[in-house]
């Protein structure tokens, strides 16, 4: 409960000092590069790549890097920017993490792909990555990426000491916030605006809190904060909740707790729950996130956080 609730004030804090609203996309949409991660450092130490990924460094010199985001990469036209004391290789396996989300499938809409991933590169949608722990030093800032990344980021990844359960936690779930939270609500800006009790998302959610599925109640201080972004995080979280039911993701992401298959703030953790008793939720997943990403291979996955 502890890490939760610092967790959500550092989430408060983050957003009340940005704001993504920001939904200008273009009608032209780019054509998927074939290139997937690139990183670019100002210390190249560990740049392994794999078959499918092409790494080039820069030097500190570079526009692209300042003091307070000193290295990146770039993964499916999303800069992921790293504090220093992020490993080379943990930001390297983030990327490769999110990539896994782009393999071929049998639901893909190349058409609806290719519109996230152009809404992406051109509204500079940025992820960042920190070293657990330095949240909460006092003097910890989170800064700015250098220019034109602004505005459309929410939380942070935190590398942890050690990997396993919990990490890939960290990374799935960070990652899926961005997803959810910024990408498809820029790409999809009726269907999943947060503000809008009517649309697509929020009518799901409200069908997961009317079920007694997602308890809501750990997030209630920050209705009265700031009701905007009390709304923007209920839903940041029951998408993300959602996503990693119809992945069947809660055991490797170290989300289940005993006796269900869920746990205590979303209480399901299987398509096939999802399916049955969450409707609208499951309409939701089809209609985008499964027209859009796939499920990433979970050894894959285990092996790049072990």
């Amino acid at each position: 409960m502890t890490r939760k609730f610092t967790f959500l004030l550092f989430l408060f804090l983050l957003l009340s000092c940005s704001s993504s609203e920001s939904s200008d996309n273009s009608d032209d949409i780019n054509e998927i590069n074939s290139e997937n991660i690139t990183e670019n450092t100002s210390t190249s130490d560990n740049s392994s790549s794999s078959n499918n990924t092409t790494t080039s460094n820069n030097s500190t010199t570079s526009n692209d890097t300042n003091e307070n985001y000193p290295n990146f990469i770039d993964a499916m036209k999303m800069r992921i920017f790293a504090k220093e004391g992020v490993s080379s290789e943990f930001l390297q396996n983030v990327g490769k993490a999110y990539e896994e989300m782009f393999n071929v499938g049998a639901n893909i809409d190349e058409s609806m792909r290719t519109l996230y991933l152009s809404t992406t590169e051109e509204n500079y949608v940025y992820q960042r990555v920190g070293v657990d722990g330095s949240e909460v030093n006092s003097s910890f800032e989170p800064g700015d990426p250098p220019a034109p990344f602004t505005d459309n980021a929410t939380d942070f990844i935190w590398q942890m000491e050690q990997g396993g359960a919990d990490q890939i936690g960290e990374v799935i779930e960070h990652l899926l916030h961005t997803v959810t939270n910024v990408i498809l609500y820029l790409s999809f800006p009726e269907e999943w605006d947060y503000n809008n009790p009517s649309s697509q998302l929020s009518l799901a959610m409200q069908e997961s809190i009317d079920k007694g599925i997602y308890d809501v109640s750990d997030y209630d201080e920050l209705l009265d904060n700031d009701p905007e972004i009390y709304k923007k995080i209920l839903t940041q979280e029951y998408a993300y909740w959602l996503i990693l039911a119809e992945w069947d993701y809660y055991v490797v992401a170290g989300k289940k707790e005993d006796g269900i298959s869920g746990n205590g703030e979303f209480t399901i953790g299987t398509p096939e729950e999802i399916s049955e008793t969450l409707p609208l939720g499951h309409e939701l997943y089809n209609n985008f996130v499964n027209k859009i990403l796939t499920e990433p291979d979970k050894e894959i996955i285990v092996s790049l956080f072990p």
